[in-house]
């Protein structure tokens, strides 16, 4: 078996080798941002700094990777800086430090160490929870005993004030370097994050064990004096608990370089801990140093007296469950069978959108946590809160260990906070509620699952909240068809007996194979609009860079305008179709390429009324491949209306000059007088298409990509046009009249979006990304769209609602919904994973001026 001191080394080379396309990866993230946020400029010194910045960390790229990997390693092997005293966890990264503290520091060493607080700032929360596993196992590999974070050579301080370091070393303004630290710090967080899943695996690979705290055995804190360092403070007076308490088993304390600020005294009041006691945060945060110890009696004892108690409750009254008491109840109680939906005072209007359900008058919130009632028809025996806590006060008493009990206890303030996070639609809430007891039975054999987001009972939790962010009615038919399979799985796993997480998984396969059946019409749709709208927009590029070699072309010269705009526009978008739709990869498809040079030609007087014959025998097979190539384009005739009739007014003269020709017999047609042919010629009616202007011949590129009629259709842009303006806190009455959106600059428009944070509409759309879920105001109806597409220059949007309806809308469309409400992004972060943060920023200890330890 390798030594400590071989794996260390291997996790430190390890570190420095994932390094190198970690930051490859970051620029490259870092280079689409800020390319992306240059398009949307609207200040031309921003996009001139913004087009810097990404073209300098483009050169020094390549650079920067090599060079990474080796500062890293020497600085892996630096010692670390002695803490001035214990701390309780990793210590925050300060916003900014004041000047007193740079008081014998140049100021260039105060301008890295701000800009290197800033990157930390950034990647520290992505990388919180992985990194206080690291911290133990590298302590332990470096023959501590206790944790120190500190000591920890491949903590996030290390990394960032590297790359930095690297940084620094590219002449360039201070401003673009805080743009590459604004752009580099979050894909900078997700790589360090991969780096030290990895490490922990070697280490556990290794069978390296974590540094914990020190357990040190104490008396029981009968006699003791409340706040006693030694003892800590009693969780409360229940029998066999308090200060009385005769026999009281012996307890656990704390001691550690980094001591939690309370500890526990006694096993006896283990189910009623608070989230801040440091029995409960170390079973949190490092998965219980003391998890496989035994229970004391006097615990059981007070579980009994509990459980007693409980069984006495009638069926009526809401269940006393060993924790203070939640949120007033707005369920119904006792055995109601009445339907869980909830009741709507008019049922002609329409649902609103369930994040925004608690600010619609018609559309009440009820609160939903672990004492709800729950509807018996739908959940059965569990639908009663009371059966819900006999069945975790009796796991409790059947536990053998402290992980198992605390393991029960985050599963029950896990399903508390979930039931209530607002993103979720009432009965999705209600079911997680219902799941409880199979949870509780998988935490008695798996006791850390929630901690493990691949885990099949996690997993099932996040993909039901995920999957119901498709609706945002509970009264739509699509919705029942959901619910009613969901409640299935769930009964179904109450009903087992946990074993181990099988159950889980196959529910939760079983469940995703029902999904992918329903999705697979709607999935087929999708990648057609999909693939039509990147068709669009390939075939727009095409065309302009078509467009830009014409410009370039030396046979210019007096051609008119009209033509130009002609073959910049409608002409360059049917070669680039050709070409993108041509099989058998020819250089010019259908010679639309050749014809230019034939156009272009039979626009210039002087030389078609010197060879009229050419173009007389030119213009039908010209004019044919001009409308046959429109035509497999889909353009509407409309559209070049103009162009063709620039072209009969440039051939006019040479039609007339044929028939002269006629009239004097001419047997060679060149060799008619052209003083004769221009004298009988009226030219006045071809005043208005005089050559191009230097100013017309430049090609510009399409500021988004054009659409034929039958694409605008399936792409839904006809759709999305409102019927009205309406927030979305009061959905419009179906009377309301059709009328335009008011128009952004109008004093009753406000110039954000209200989203709660105050952004604006274009900071709000470029936060979206594929996969998105936003409520959009369509045709009267709130309805819940998801983004499938974006244009690379974000000018066109295409979402799509249930059954594969499509909303297609620009850039400037998409905002202006924003700005009067129509249209709100969805929040679908993870929500198992923001229910764990919840209850992390719970557990972690406050001092007395109420910041965190």
């Amino acid at each position: 078996m390798a030594s400590q001191a071989d794996v260390l080394l291997r996790c430190l080379q390890e570190a420095a080798k994932a390094a190198k396309p970690a930051l490859e990866r970051c620029i490259d993230h870092a280079v689409a941002a800020l390319q992306v946020a240059e398009t949307q400029s609207l200040k031309i010194s921003e996009r001139d700094d913004l087009a810097l910045a990404w073209r300098e960390l483009l050169r020094h790229r390549d650079g920067w990777c090599a060079q990474y990997p080796g500062a890293l390693l020497a600085a892996f092997s630096q010692p670390a800086k002695p803490a001035a005293q214990p701390v309780a966890a990793r210590t925050p990264v300060p916003a900014l430090a004041g000047a007193d503290m740079f008081s014998l520091v140049d100021d260039t060493q105060v301008e890295e160490g701000i800009e290197s607080s800033r990157l930390l700032q950034q990647v520290s929360p992505l990388v919180e929870q992985v990194l206080a596993e690291l911290d133990g196992l590298m302590s332990s590999a470096q023959g501590l005993v206790n944790v120190r974070a500190q000591a920890n050579p491949v903590r996030p301080e290390v990394y960032a004030q590297t790359l930095r370091t690297l940084l620094l070393g590219a002449p360039v303004a201070p401003a673009i370097s805080a743009l590459w630290i604004k752009h580099l710090g979050e894909p900078l967080g997700r790589e360090l994050k991969r780096i030290y899943e990895r490490l922990i695996n070697v280490l556990e690979l290794a069978k390296v064990q974590a540094a914990s705290y020190r357990v040190l055995q104490t008396p029981a804190s009968a006699g003791k004096k409340p706040g006693s360092a030694a003892a800590g403070t009693p969780a409360g007076d229940k029998p066999g608990a308090g200060p009385g308490a005769q026999g009281g088993p012996v307890g656990i304390g704390y001691a550690s370089d980094e001591p939690f600020t309370r500890v526990p005294s006694h096993y006896a009041d283990l189910s009623n801990y608070e989230v801040k006691d440091a029995l409960f945060q170390d079973f949190l945060f490092r998965g219980g140093s003391n998890a496989d110890h035994g229970l004391a009696p006097a615990y059981y004892a007070t579980i009994e007296e509990e459980l007693i108690a409980l069984k006495g409750t009638p069926d009526s009254a809401q269940a006393a469950l060993q924790a203070e008491p939640g949120p007033a109840d707005t369920g119904t109680t006792g055995d109601d069978d009445r339907s869980y939906r909830g009741t709507r005072s008019d049922p002609r209007r329409p649902a609103l959108p369930a994040q925004d359900a608690d600010e619609g008058p018609d559309s009440p919130s009820r609160i939903v946590d672990v004492l709800s009632q729950l509807s018996s028809q739908v959940w059965g025996v569990y639908g009663r809160a009371r059966e819900r806590a006999l069945v975790r006060t009796q796991l409790r008493k059947d536990a053998t260990r402290v992980g198992q009990v605390l393991g029960m206890e985050v599963v029950k303030k896990l399903v508390n906070q979930v039931a209530q996070d607002p993103r979720l639609l009432v009965p999705v809430r209600e079911a997680i509620v219902a799941l409880e007891p199979s949870l509780l039975r998988l935490a008695m054999v798996d006791s850390r699952f929630f901690s493990e987001e691949s885990h099949p009972g996690r997993r099932l939790m996040e993909r039901v909240a995920q999957r119901s962010f498709k609706y945002n009615d509970e009264h739509n038919p699509a919705f029942d068809v959901f619910f009613h399979s969901l409640t299935e799985a769930f009964n179904g796993l109450n009903a087992l007996e946990i074993e181990d997480a099988r159950p889980f998984g196959a529910a939760l396969a079983e469940l995703q194979a029902l999904w992918d059946e329903q999705d697979q019409h709607e999935r087929d749709l999708r990648g057609n609009m999909r693939q039509t709208m990147q068709l669009a927009e390939e075939r727009q590029a095409q065309a302009d860079q078509i467009a830009l070699d014409m410009s370039l072309r030396a046979d210019l010269d007096h051609v008119p305008g009209v033509v130009l705009d002609f073959l910049f526009g409608p002409w360059a978008l049917v070669m680039a179709h050709a070409r993108l739709t041509d099989t058998a990869r020819q250089i010019d498809p259908q010679g639309y390429g050749s014809l230019v040079t034939d156009l272009l030609w039979s626009v210039k007087r002087e030389a078609t009324l010197k060879r009229p014959g050419k173009l007389i025998a030119m213009i039908p097979g010209l004019l044919g491949k001009l409308h046959a190539g429109l035509a497999s384009l889909g353009l509407d005739p409309g559209e070049t209306e103009a162009f063709f009739d620039a072209m009969e007014r440039l051939h006019r003269p040479v039609l007339k000059l044929r028939r002269v020709r006629s009239r004097r017999d001419a047997v060679e047609s060149d060799n008619a007088p052209l003083e004769v042919a221009l004298a009988e010629t009226d030219l006045s009616d071809l005043s208005d298409l005089l050559p191009a202007t230097p100013e017309q011949r430049k090609a510009k590129a399409a500021g988004q990509p054009w659409l034929a009629p039958q694409e605008l259709d399936q792409a839904g842009f006809e759709d999305t046009l409102p019927s009205g303006p309406a927030a979305l806190s009061a959905t419009p009455e179906d009377d309301t009249p059709v009328h335009a959106v008011p128009d952004s600059g109008a004093d009753d428009t406000p110039t954000a979006a209200d989203g709660d944070d105050g952004r604006q509409p274009e900071d709000i759309l470029m936060g979206l990304r594929e996969g998105s879920w936003v409520d959009l105001y369509s045709r009267r109806h709130w309805l819940r769209a998801q983004l499938i597409w974006a244009s690379t220059r974000g000018t066109l949007f295409m979402f799509v609602s249930h059954g594969g309806q499509p909303h297609s809308m620009t850039k400037r469309s998409c905002e202006r919904l924003i700005r009067d409400r129509l249209l709100r992004p969805v929040q679908t972060h993870g929500v198992v994973a923001h229910a764990l943060d919840h209850l992390v920023k719970e557990a972690t200890p406050v001092d007395p001026q109420g910041r965190a330890a």
